[in-house]
């Protein structure tokens, strides 16, 4: 009896880990077609300014009507195209996943496809204001706050890695410094709402650098 007991349970094991892996798989399409989506809703405001009324109106006055408009869109895509690469680079390093690491991808999931509301409330405003801005710097503070959650909690689970060397651990230096960016962008957003979105083109540059200063050296 016992010997069958230890059969039973050496083949449930591996249906287990295959299991597990289909859900690790499902959730990561899950989220790449999210923030597709997300990124595809971006443009949607976009759309509505090419209607019948501007059909009288040549391509050129029609992108200089809406210069602003389009930079927004533009910045917004590349934002959240960063943060679905640094998504990226940490769920390959997964092995596994717990709960607590699901919940977090799910609030993540959340704001990125929130974005695009506080994006689409800076598109109908004639004049910048300080509050439309800090609410669209804060959804991106949020973004890049819960990455920095999950980065910090794969690194203390090396369970969840495909390898627990700690050198292979994920860097929090990047997405530490993407969220310091974002933080003073929203508070000087305060005051100005244009220099805040301004230093928000600035937010990639400074990820990249960091990103690379941090980098381990190779042999």
């Amino acid at each position: 009896m016992d010997t069958e007991s230890a059969d039973t349970g050496a083949r449930r094991r591996p249906d287990g880990d295959r299991r597990r892996d289909r859900t690790l798989q499902r959730t990561i399409n899950f989220t790449d077609a999210a923030v597709a989506i997300a990124l595809t809703a971006l443009v949607l405001p976009l759309v509505d300014f090419a209607d019948a009324s501007s059909a009288r109106q040549s391509v050129a006055d029609l992108v200089v009507q809406h210069l602003g408009d389009i930079l927004s869109f533009a910045v917004s895509f590349l934002a959240i195209a960063l943060f679905w690469r640094t998504h990226r680079q940490l769920h390959e390093r997964l092995a596994d996943y717990d709960e607590p690491l699901l919940l977090l991808n799910t609030v993540w999931l959340l704001a990125v496809v929130f974005l695009p509301f506080p994006t689409a409330r800076l598109f109908v405003e004639t004049r910048l204001r300080a509050d439309s801005a800090v609410f669209y710097l804060g959804n991106m503070f949020a973004i890049s706050l819960v990455a920095l959650a999950q980065a910090w909690w794969v690194r203390r689970r090396p369970e969840l890695r495909v390898s627990r060397d700690p050198r292979a651990s994920p860097a929090l230096l990047p997405p530490a410094a993407l969220s310091a960016a974002l933080a003073v962008a929203a508070l000087i957003a305060v005051a100005s709402p244009g220099g805040g979105l301004l230093l928000l083109a600035l937010v990639p540059v400074v990820h990249f650098a960091v990103a690379r200063v941090g980098r381990p050296a190779r042999r």
